[in-house]
């Protein structure tokens, strides 16, 4: 089965398949580089941490000139920066990075080292990229970030424990079940959300508080998702679309009325009682937003699951996302990876499909965060008569081999949306279509600002300094980042534009410490892009430089 669980993820490198595991082992001299790397973390982070407490987080006028063009500045409290400059200082270092898993699955197996352990990831790594414990701890947050003009994408980041959903899964109906109770919290996180929008000043007309879901932490077995995705891939027509292709609507006939095929089917009898559920979980959870007047993004995931979380994201926006319902619209958003070669033409299908079957079309568009492990799973000539995770039938795997054709994919779908949204705006229709820019690239977010205003979408103010974006135009579009990374960006972006409601989301997860281990994980080793390319020195220089100001200021 694969499962990316708090044990496996810290655990090791990559996902295993049925018993069959790639660990992530550290040889003995690696092992004491970054024992040592990891002691001097931990003695920096500590004691500076620890200094952070004496000093005031009263804002500073700033006069130091690296830093007094950034609003930060003067927002950000001393310890918040100081914490910033430890976690990215620990992040420009790839051996630790690369150790992440391994390091935390072994210091947190050693008597008397565990709490130790925990109460430093919780003071650097967990502050600095996680919300709260509760979606109720994280309201402050959320106030903090609406004050800046900045609005919150919800995401309880925990996924089911390996052998509890094993467990599980011969009682898949149950209430007290541990994917239920995800279920159940991602429903009280509708309601947390709902009603921070509803005590917010009425002069706020968009509703920016919305959720994320993530269909692998629903289902007692993600396995067999994995198997939908190959009946899916073997009974659709013949198509010219790269791997995972397009969603049809009939990709989850299989759910409730079983047709005879030339191959047998791998789904089991379990298996489509256990998917039946997911559709139903869905259905609740998207029923319940849709009353509340919250947004529901699904968020993508490995390619091997991606037929399945496509055909459910089509499912739901069909139903939810029906124009004419009377419902603020887009409900639900699917997420485009512009990683994946199929993109271009899996957007231009999307558009043309929603058009011609009535209903709004969410967009979340990102570059994708999984390039090191799809490049690792696809099968090649070395990899002969191994067990591999990847299911696509293509000769060449599902990404990009280059970062700059990501880039080049993702500006282009970002036009191609910018064109939708304008054509849309300008029409006396309901809105049809609903965009959210996942990026922390400036050069991407500077160029959709720059389409924004040429497309009419946006006018600069008379001083020339921001530009005015009117409420049908924010309703359509929106930029994000994750919570902890490029806040210059963020803030960047949140003061250029001028509107009647955010502009600019922050995806903040939020979750247990012991749950949200494997987030992580996963923010140090699937977001290497992110951090990479000297984003992560970069970030680390920005913590110092105001940290400068704010001392020296």
């Amino acid at each position: 089965m694969l499962r990316l669980t708090r044990n496996a993820l810290t655990g090791t490198r990559v996902s295993s398949l049925r018993g069959v595991r790639h660990a992530s082992s550290t040889p003995p001299r690696l092992a004491r580089r970054t024992l040592a790397l990891v002691s001097g973390g931990v003695a920096l982070g500590l004691g500076t941490l620890w200094a952070s407490k004496i000093h005031a987080d009263s804002a500073a006028v700033v006069t130091n000139p690296r830093a007094k063009n950034d609003p930060d500045a003067t927002r950000s409290p001393f310890g918040t920066l100081v914490r910033a400059y430890v976690v990215y200082s620990m992040c420009s270092i790839p051996v630790l990075v690369d150790s992440a898993p391994w390091i935390l699955q072994t210091f947190s197996s050693i008597p008397g080292i565990k709490w130790i352990t925990e109460a430093i990831v919780r003071v650097t790594f967990f502050d600095q990229f996680v919300g709260g414990d509760t979606a109720t701890e994280t309201l402050p947050l959320l106030q903090r970030l609406r004050s800046a003009n900045t609005g919150t994408l919800f995401a309880y980041s925990v996924e089911v424990d390996e052998a509890e959903a094993m467990t599980a899964s011969t009682v898949a109906s149950s209430e007290h079940s541990p994917y239920k109770a995800i279920v159940d919290e991602m429903v009280h996180c509708i309601d947390v959300a709902a009603n921070f929008e509803d005590a917010l000043d009425a002069k706020q007309t968009g509703r920016r508080t919305w959720v994320a879901v993530k269909l692998t932490a629903l289902v007692p077995d993600a396995s067999a998702l994995i198997r939908l995705s190959s009946h899916i891939l073997s009974t659709r027509p013949p198509s010219p679309v790269a791997f995972p292709g397009n969603p049809t609507p009939s990709d989850l006939d299989i759910l409730y009325s079983p047709k005879p095929t030339s191959s047998p089917s791998p789904l089991t009898p379990t298996d489509l009682a256990t998917l039946r559920d997911l559709h139903a979980s869905l259905n609740r959870i998207c029923t319940h937003a849709a009353a509340r007047g919250v947004r529901i993004i699904v968020d993508a995931e490995y390619s091997w699951y991606q037929p399945a979380v496509d055909a459910y994201a089509l499912a739901l926006m069909r139903r939810f996302n029906a124009l004419g319902s009377g419902t603020q619209q887009p409900l639900v958003y699917a997420t485009f990876q512009a990683y994946l070669r199929r993109t271009p033409e899996h957007l231009v299908h999307a558009l043309r499909d929603a058009r011609k079957h009535g209903f709004a079309l969410g967009v979340k568009l990102v570059r994708g965060a999984y390039h090191t492990h799809e490049m690792a799973a696809h099968p090649t000539a070395a990899s002969e008569g191994k067990p591999m995770l990847s299911i696509s039938p293509d000769v060449l795997p599902p990404v990009w081999a280059e970062k700059a054709e990501t880039d080049a994919t993702y500006d282009a779908c970002a036009a191609l949306l910018l064109d939708a949204a304008a054509a849309d705006a300008k029409s006396r229709r309901s809105q049809s279509i609903g965009i959210l820019f996942g990026t922390h690239n400036w050069t991407s977010c500077r160029k959709i600002l720059a389409g924004l205003e040429e497309r009419g979408l946006a006018v600069r103010t008379s001083d020339g300094k921001k530009l005015s974006v009117p409420e049908r135009v924010g309703e359509r579009v929106t930029f994000g980042q994750l919570y902890g990374m490029c806040d210059d960006l963020t803030q960047y972006l949140a003061d250029r534009m001028e509107s009647s409601t955010p502009m600019v989301i922050k995806y903040v997860p939020y979750g247990a410490l012991s749950e949200v281990m494997p987030y992580l994980s996963r923010r140090a080793i699937e977001n290497k892009s992110v951090l990479g390319g000297g984003t992560a020195q970069a970030e680390r220089k920005r913590a110092w430089d105001l940290m400068w100001a704010r001392i020296f200021g």
